[in-house]
């Protein structure tokens, strides 16, 4: 009889590729999402669907733990109207599932977390409210551990088909140009596939703890970008240098004019902070040992299937979806 997996987070980005590679390796695979989720990424999928909010009913929670040998917790948020939502639904939602599942029986629990929780290159701690409530979520996940088997991942930035947060860029670099920080810090981002494939092995693997990084075992620049997508689109991309300054002024701009609103910006000063100022790079050794996992998907690859799938959803066009 397969595995039962409990997936959250499977109508968004990342987790839609996890569900993916979960059903097609053979897991019955149960998707916990709230009512109000959209569930286009992942409603062709052999699935079983359950109602899950971590942040609301108790009942729902232990409800969609019960006879799972294995919960994955992708779910949370990345942009919030106050810090405070951030150790609402990260921390504390991973709090309340984790230990819903320990009295549930689950044999393991994947919590899918974020570089941020380490902080960027050299600082030692996180830098951003996300990063912290990240990190609040691992030390939930910690108090755990012995009792029940713990993995924590922390993906780098991840890309890939059905993300929203580059979608801008690939835009701008269709029509021709593209705005990059003036600075040389390196990156090291991730394909969202390959994401998924940890998570997988993560799930199966005896790895410990970690927490695990995620990443392409390789840095790039921002030029090689701009010559990533030049070759995309088969056409010149003129890469207009700013200074950080500029990019940290045009996030801090988003979020005062969302406010008005209630609106949470797609675009605000953290990002801009890391966009510009932060450097994102880790050592995926240990990773790769542990899981026995590497990245398959080079930059160059990543940014050809992503092109293909706009492209393909018609997201391309510089008019509002």
């Amino acid at each position: 009889m397969p595995e039962r997996v409990l997936i959250t987070g499977a109508t968004g980005f990342v987790g839609s590729h996890v569900a993916q590679a979960f059903v097609e390796a053979g897991y019955e695979v149960r998707i916990g999402a709230r009512a109000s989720s959209d569930p286009r990424w992942i409603s062709d999928l052999y699935a079983e669907h359950v109602p899950l909010d971590v942040s609301g009913d108790p009942e729902n929670t232990s409800r969609a733990v019960r006879n799972v040998d294995t919960v994955v917790h992708a779910a949370g948020i990345t942009r919030a109207k106050r810090a405070g939502d951030y150790y609402a639904v990260n921390a504390g939602g991973a709090r309340r599932l984790a230990v819903a599942a320990f009295r549930a029986g689950v044999r393991r629990f994947v919590l899918v977390s974020s570089l941020a929780a380490r902080g960027p290159d050299g600082r030692g701690h996180p830098a951003s409210d996300y990063g912290w409530s990240k990190l609040e979520a691992e030390r939930h996940l910690r108090s755990l551990d012995g009792r029940m088997e713990t993995v924590v991942l922390r993906p780098a930035a991840v890309y890939g088909p059905r993300d929203t947060d580059l979608l801008p860029l690939f835009r701008l670099a269709r029509a021709g140009w593209l705005p990059v920080p003036s600075g040389a810090a390196p990156l090291q981002p991730v394909y969202a596939e390959d994401v998924a494939r940890a998570v997988l092995a993560a799930a199966r693997e005896p790895a410990g703890f970690g927490p695990f990084p995620v990443a392409e075992n390789r840095r790039y620049g921002w030029p090689d970008v701009v010559a990533g997508l030049r070759k995309v689109f088969r056409r010149p991309v003129r890469a207009v240098r700013l200074p950080a300054a500029a990019f940290v002024l045009a996030g801090r701009a988003a979020e005062r004019s969302a406010r008005p609103f209630s609106a949470v910006p797609l675009f605000d000063e953290r990002r801009a902070r890391d966009l510009a100022l932060n450097a994102w790079t880790c050592d995926v050794s240990r990773t790769e040992k542990a899981l026995g996992w590497g990245a398959r998907v080079t930059l160059l690859e990543g940014l050809e299937r992503t092109a293909t799938w706009y492209r393909q959803a018609g997201w391309l066009s510089m008019k509002t979806r």
